[in-house]
């Protein structure tokens, strides 16, 4: 009786793995629906490169074909940047690369994807300048609920 039992168990576990594992196979996968995740209005802060100096501002993200459109709002300055999802790691998660420049540099960030509390997009991690990548700068961009500064 108890072998039984545990060889119906053991089978019971096979199926169930089974077929979870063929209808997370379909489509296009999970990172199908990231763009849409990914793309609204943000607030930022970060630390610029090499420097102590901190700041804030606002992002937005919209999807643009298979790239993403950001625009950067720093103080007065608007900064149009693409974007791109990437495999990174030799596990292929996906992050967010984005590319800007200034009136006088250009600038590539590298964001993890977080998803906070309330499920919304979160993106944080290093950017350098073009011209010295071995100082780093940090940047933190959040959805925030209740509407924060908007960049259009």
């Amino acid at each position: 009786m108890k072998r039984s039992l545990t060889l119906t168990s053991v089978m019971a576990v096979f199926l169930l793995l089974f077929f979870c594992g063929i209808s997370g196979a379909g489509g296009q996968g999970a990172d199908s629906d990231l763009p849409g995740f990914l793309e609204g209005n943000y607030s930022l802060i970060g630390k610029k490169p090499g420097s102590d100096d901190t700041y804030s501002g606002s992002a937005r993200i919209r999807i643009n074909g298979d790239k993403l459109e950001v625009i950067r709002c720093v103080g007065s300055s608007r900064l149009p940047a693409e974007g791109s999802i990437i495999p990174v790691t030799s596990d292929r998660i996906s992050h967010v690369k984005v590319r800007w420049s200034d009136e006088k540099d250009q600038y590539e960030a590298l964001y993890a994807i977080h998803g906070d509390a309330d499920n919304y997009a979160r993106l944080s991690g290093p950017y350098v300048r073009m011209d010295d990548q071995t100082r780093f700068g940090w940047e933190l961009l959040y959805v925030d609920p209740n509407g924060g500064p908007v960049c259009r």
